[in-house]
C-alpha cells in the first residue's frame, strides 16, 4: 500500500511541475508602458494626440511593441491627477501629458521615480523647470499676429476685445499680459478680461462681457474655455452677431470667424519624436524643450457671410471651407 501511495504521489508531482512548466513556456513577457493623459477633448488637443502618434512612429517607434494606456480627463484636473498616479504605479517608461493641468499633474506623480514626462502643448513652459526627467513641447501664440487678423477682419483698431479665461490653466494670465501688450499698438483698441472658476460659470463671463458691448472675442491657448467653445460660447456670441477669432485652425473650423495660430499636429509631433528618444535610451533632462511659433493664417467663409465681416485681401489666410 505504502509503494502504491508513494507511486501516485509521485506522479501527482510530476504531473504538477508539468503543468508549471507549461504555464512557464506560455506565460508573455509584459510590454513596456507609455502613458498618454489628455485634458479633454477639442480640435486642438486632437491634433496634438494625433501629432504624438505620429512623431513615435515617424521616429521607429512601433507602438506594438508597447502597451499604450491612453485616458483622457475630461478638463478636471483632479481627474489628470489620478490618472498619473496610476500610469506611475503600472511603471510606465514615459508620460506624455497634453496640456498643462495634465502635465503638472504627471510631472508631480513621476517625481523622484523612473517615469519620464514629455508634456505637450503648454504655454508657458517655465512651469515645468522645477521638475526633473522632463521636456516637452511648447506652444506659443503670436498676438501680434492674431490683432493683425482681428483689426483686418473688423475693419477698425478702435475695438473692445472680449478675452475669456480658466484658473485651471496657469498660463492664460500671461498670455492675456502678452495680448494687452500686443493691443497697445491700436489706437483705442481694449482688452476687456473675464476668469472663470470652472466650467459652470462660462455663459455667464460670456453674458457678462456682451452686455459691456465687446465688437468680438479673442480666445487664448486656454483649454477649459475652448472645451465649451461650441456648446456653451458659439450660441451666445453668434445670438448677438458678435464673432469670435480663434487660438487655432480647428475652432475656426467650428465657428470661429478667423485666426493666425499655429498647427497643433506640429506641436504633438514634437512631443512623440522627444518621446521616442526617451524610450530609445535618453536622458529626458538631455532633450531640450521644442517651441513652436511660426502661426499661419485661417478663416471661415460662411461664418464671416453670417456675421457680415469682409474677408480682407490684406491677409493671405485659407478658407477652411474650401
Amino acid at each position: 500500500m505504502k509503494k502504491v501511495i508513494a507511486l501516485v504521489l509521485v506522479t501527482v508531482l510530476a504531473l504538477f511541475t508539468a503543468l508549471n512548466l507549461a504555464g512557464c513556456g506560455d506565460k508573455k513577457e509584459s510590454k513596456p508602458v507609455i502613458g498618454i493623459i489628455q485634458f479633454g477633448s477639442h480640435g486642438s488637443l486632437n491634433n496634438c494626440y494625433d501629432g504624438v502618434k505620429k512623431g513615435l512612429e515617424e521616429s521607429g517607434i512601433n507602438l506594438d511593441d508597447y502597451e499604450v494606456e491612453y485616458v483622457n480627463s475630461n478638463f478636471d484636473a483632479s481627474v489628470s491627477q489620478t490618472q498619473a498616479k496610476t500610469l506611475v504605479n503600472k511603471g510606465a517608461k514615459v508620460i506624455i501629458a497634453i496640456a498643462t493641468p495634465s502635465a503638472v499633474a504627471a510631472a508631480t506623480a513621476a517625481d523622484g521615480t523612473d517615469t519620464a514626462v514629455v508634456f505637450c502643448a503648454v504655454t508657458d513652459a517655465s512651469v515645468m523647470e522645477n521638475y526633473n526627467n522632463v521636456t516637452g513641447s511648447s506652444d506659443i501664440p503670436n498676438f501680434d499676429k492674431q490683432l493683425e487678423v482681428v483689426t483686418a477682419y473688423m475693419g477698425k483698431q478702435d475695438l473692445k476685445i472680449g478675452v475669456l479665461s480658466s484658473t485651471e490653466e496657469s498660463s492664460s494670465p500671461i498670455q492675456v499680459e502678452a495680448l494687452q501688450k500686443a493691443a497697445k499698438k491700436y489706437n483705442g483698441m481694449e482688452i476687456k478680461s473675464s476668469v472663470v472658476s470652472d466650467i459652470t460659470t462660462i455663459d455667464t463671463a460670456v453674458n457678462g462681457l456682451l452686455a459691456d458691448g465687446v465688437d468680438c472675442f479673442v480666445n487664448l491657448l486656454d483649454n477649459t474655455i475652448v472645451g465649451k467653445l461650441e456648446s456653451n460660447i458659439l450660441p451666445l456670441t453668434n445670438e448677438k452677431k458678435v464673432p469670435i477669432f480663434g487660438s487655432e485652425i480647428e475652432q475656426v473650423k467650428v465657428g470661429c470667424a478667423a485666426s493666425s495660430s499655429i498647427d497643433y499636429i506640429d506641436v504633438g509631433a514634437a512631443a512623440g519624436k522627444a518621446a521616442a528618444d526617451i524610450l530609445n535610451g535618453k536622458s529626458a533632462n538631455d532633450i531640450p524643450v521644442s517651441t513652436i511659433t511660426e502661426p499661419k493664417a485661417y478663416y471661415n467663409s460662411e461664418v464671416c457671410a453670417a456675421l457680415k465681416l469682409t474677408v480682407p485681401t490684406s491677409i493671405q489666410a485659407t478658407d477652411v471651407k474650401k
